[in-house]
């Protein structure tokens, strides 16, 4: 299934989500386009996390509230989104330990095989992901917990593409990473969108967030209180949303 040309990849309208009797979600509207990157910001359980996983399927949804390519995916499996094109990256990275990094990124690509995913006409090969990150060739037979914290996050970034994603959900990249680090992984990701894969980045650096996205959404309590194109979006506004005052949407 490919994308329509005019609408967006994905969508969600009027998405609420709870766990159990807690409503976590308030009619979130979201979309991203094929290709786009887009950052999703606010302060930490203002609902981001929680909307990744209703576009990837851990979250159960009514069907109309998510559509992809125009079509009602809500409350699918996750297993379908993927067969679908949608990756996550998630908080942590939930690589497989007591495992070597050349496994963790073969698993992947076996499960790609197994859901019958559908690649572009430029898959995500083994040798193409060590070349974005090549020290993934230099430790290909290390195990993933003797790696460092930003060779682990290439890692989990690697082993999401080579399931041929036409999104890439990506929760907090930058977690718990020295600058550095953190600027070498961001610098593969225009590269990655150019390709065809829209990417939906969870951030909590405001500055990096905007710097790396086309358009932002900021959250507050389950809700979007602004949105935008990441470059005309001022400080004021982002500060005005994150914290509260006014909580006012701007399209």
């Amino acid at each position: 299934m490919t994308p329509a040309a005019s609408g967006p990849l994905i969508e969600t309208r009027g998405l609420d989500a709870r766990y159990g009797d807690f409503q976590a979600l308030f009619d979130v509207n979201f979309e991203i386009a094929a290709g786009e990157v887009v950052a999703l910001i606010g302060a930490n359980g203002a609902g981001k996390s929680t909307l990744l996983r209703c576009l990837a399927g851990l979250l159960a949804v009514p069907p109309g509230t998510v559509c992809l390519a125009g079509q009602p995916v809500g409350g699918s499996a996750p297993h379908e989104m993927v067969r679908r094109g949608l990756a996550l990256v998630p908080e942590g990275r939930r690589l497989f330990v007591g495992m070597s990094v050349e496994d963790n990124l073969r698993v992947a690509i076996d499960q790609a095989r197994l859901l019958k995913v559908v690649s572009g006409a430029d898959p995500w090969t083994l040798e193409r992901v060590q070349a974005l990150f090549p020290i993934l060739k230099a430790k290909r037979r290390a195990a993933v917990e003797s790696l460092s914290g930003g060779q682990q996050q290439m890692v989990a970034i690697a082993r999401a593409l080579l399931l041929q994603p036409r999104l890439l959900l990506c929760d907090e990249l930058s977690l718990g990473l020295a600058p550095l680090v953190v600027r070498e992984i961001y610098a593969v990701l225009p590269g990655i969108a150019a390709a065809g894969t829209a990417i939906v980045l969870v951030e909590q650096d405001v500055g990096l967030a905007k710097t790396a996205s086309t358009r932002l959404y900021c959250m507050l309590e389950g809700r979007i209180t602004l949105s935008g194109r990441s470059a005309d979006i001022t400080r004021e506004q982002i500060a005005e949303a994150y914290f509260g005052a006014g909580h006012h949407a701007m399209a």
